[in-house]
């Protein structure tokens, strides 16, 4: 038992509360909110919940950028729509290293596209729920990175571009707050631990049953 191993989990939540250009949303900051998780999801696998919470009147969300860990490839990422709250379309989802120039906020990995039309944009009160997954260890964390700067702007983990503020002006939004949460969860045996645990057991119960055996027949 000794070399059963630890399991964690690990939750990123970035509050978008900072201008980077342009002009602010017109309610109260936090505007928006990202939260990456892995709690309680197959290796793997990541969930992402996208929520317009402070967005008002004719504001909208049309495009929202993310890094990912430079070590993996983003376009082995794969999306599918989880769930979602509202009436808007649904973002398209481009991924490419350093491949996406978020105003001035430099280069990002992940691109979500969303509809600028009437009756279909992503506007206050929706919600957005992706399931990402990869084959090489994803985790929560490897959205915690930063872009890669360009044409002098700086680094930035996430950009927004939001629309139609106040007279129809739009601004650059970046997370004014990141918060990383790890949970320990009970250790768990891996495969080959299984095989040894039962490999004992097996050895127990063989030498109770020579025990039996071996004890004299009452007279």
């Amino acid at each position: 038992m000794g070399g059963i191993l630890p399991v964690s989990a690990s939750t990123i939540t970035y509050n978008f509360g900072q201008v980077s250009s342009g002009s602010a949303p017109t309610g109260s900051a936090p505007w928006l909110q990202a939260v990456f998780s892995d709690n309680s999801m197959p290796a793997n696998t990541v969930q992402l919940t996208l929520t317009a919470g402070n967005l008002v009147g004719s504001e909208f969300v049309s495009c929202w950028y993310f890094n990912v860990n430079p070590a993996l490839d983003p376009k082995a990422l794969s999306f599918s729509l989880a769930g979602s709250t509202g009436t808007f379309g649904n973002p398209s989802v481009q991924t490419e290293a350093n491949g996406f120039k978020a105003g001035p906020d430099g280069k990002f990995d992940i691109l979500l596209g969303f509809s600028t039309a009437s009756g279909q944009r992503f506007t206050g009160g929706d919600s957005l729920t992706f399931t990402i997954t990869d084959l090489n260890g994803l985790t929560a964390s490897d959205f915690n990175d930063f872009s890669t700067p360009a044409s002098g702007s700086g680094a930035y983990s996430s950009a927004v571009h939001v629309q139609s503020i106040g007279d129809g002006s739009s601004g650059w939004i970046n997370p004014a707050s990141i918060t990383a949460n790890e949970q320990r969860l009970p250790a768990v045996p891996d495969g080959s631990e299984t095989v040894a645990l039962l490999g004992v057991s097996l050895l127990a119960i063989e030498g109770l049953r020579r025990k039996r055996q071996a004890r004299p027949l009452p007279q």
